[in-house]
């Protein structure tokens, strides 16, 4: 165990070094050289997941600009962080969703930026109605109806390949990439979700039983109109809204889903990412209930790769414990707590394309 701790320490300080490193990787089939992500976690990202605002963006991203979209559905004005070079050709899309308790200006968005700008995509992190604490944002049909009219803005601005429109999001955000995967999932080459919430009703039972103090139940009562206690009109939004009502159309249609979580998560109980994994996974494919407890017993004997240039998340001191894989899907548990591994995900998507809808 000792072992363990002092190499994921090591790793972690390396991972330091690397911070924001790019590094450019070898040419392409096509001639066109590849700009490897290099990112480490969210964790480490100034400020952490709370951090917002345009100062940052503008910093580390020059080109990215703060727009307004405004809402198909009702007309109203919902602002965006944008990017596009304006250069010819058809380049893939990135879509990033923020967390729960913020809104379009989250700084863990930059990142994804920054590796869209050193890569040539075309991106774009909306509010969709803010955070998460009243009945129009939280996935609500609305708020869904805004990352469709901010994809539509991307394509208006940019040459975007439609086989290559990717969404990724982290925690709320997450959950919110999830739900769109099973609304929309005709539209997605890729869809990555960090610790999810996979049952609004079930996480808000969480979070009243074992830290009423946090600010997440009294949101999500905000979301839902009311505590979302079986039988009641809260339930019932509550529950359709969450992935667990929807991701069965997800895996129907066979989109390329990946997610991740830490195993020490005490925000998003690991657990979610494990139940989104199994509705997407096959029967066989399934992790058992036994797999965390086994992983965070003190005794464990967790599996740790081998130390290589490719393991991503032994290079960001977040080793993985379990990789699992069934048809689409992808399901990652590492070390860790609520994070973003952020080159994972995006290494994992970044060749992914959506068969091309026939005439």
């Amino acid at each position: 165990m000792n072992c363990i701790q002092n190499r994921v320490r090591f790793l972690s300080i390396m991972a330091l070094v690397a911070l924001f490193s790019i590094a450019e990787g070898p040419a392409r089939a096509d001639g066109a050289k590849r700009v490897e992500p290099a990112f480490t976690l969210a964790s480490r990202f100034p400020g952490g997941e709370g951090a917002s605002g345009l100062g940052a963006w503008k910093e580390r991203v020059p080109g990215v600009e703060a727009v307004t979209i405004k809402s198909s559905a009702d007309s109203a004005d919902q602002r965006a962080m944008f990017l596009d070079s304006g250069a010819p050709g058809k380049r893939p899309l990135l879509v990033v969703l923020h967390s729960w308790s913020t809104d379009w200006r989250q700084n863990i968005g930059i990142p994804y930026a920054m590796f869209a700008a050193k890569n040539d995509w075309v991106f774009v992190h909306p509010d969709f109605r803010g955070p998460y604490l009243r009945p129009e944002a939280a996935a609500s049909d609305l708020a869904a109806q805004d990352i469709l009219d901010a994809i539509a803005y991307a394509k208006q601005r940019g040459h975007v390949d439609e086989t290559r429109i990717y969404l990724a999001g982290f925690s709320g955000g997450g959950m919110t990439a999830l739900a769109m995967a099973g609304r929309h999932p005709d539209l997605w080459a890729g869809v990555v979700a960090w610790a999810p919430v996979y049952d609004i009703p079930d996480w808000y039972t969480y979070n009243r039983k074992g830290f009423p103090k946090r600010h997440y139940a009294r949101f999500i009562e905000g979301v839902c109109s009311g505590a979302p206690r079986p039988g009641t009109q809260a339930f019932h939004e509550c529950a359709r809204r969450s992935p667990s009502a929807l991701l069965s159309r997800a895996k129907q249609a066979g989109v390329p889903v990946y997610v991740a979580t830490g195993i020490r998560d005490d925000i998003v109980p690991p657990r979610h990412s494990i139940s989104a994994f199994n509705d997407l996974a096959e029967p066989a494919d399934r992790v058992g209930d036994d797999v965390l407890a086994k992983l965070l017993a003190p005794t464990a004997t967790r599996r740790v790769r081998s130390t290589s240039s490719d393991d991503i998340y032994e290079r960001a001191g977040a080793p993985s414990y379990l990789t699992r894989t069934s048809g689409n899907a992808t399901l990652v548990l590492f070390e860790g707590g609520h994070d973003v591994v952020f080159d994972a995900g995006l290494a994992w998507l970044r060749d992914k394309r959506r068969a091309a809808k026939t005439p």
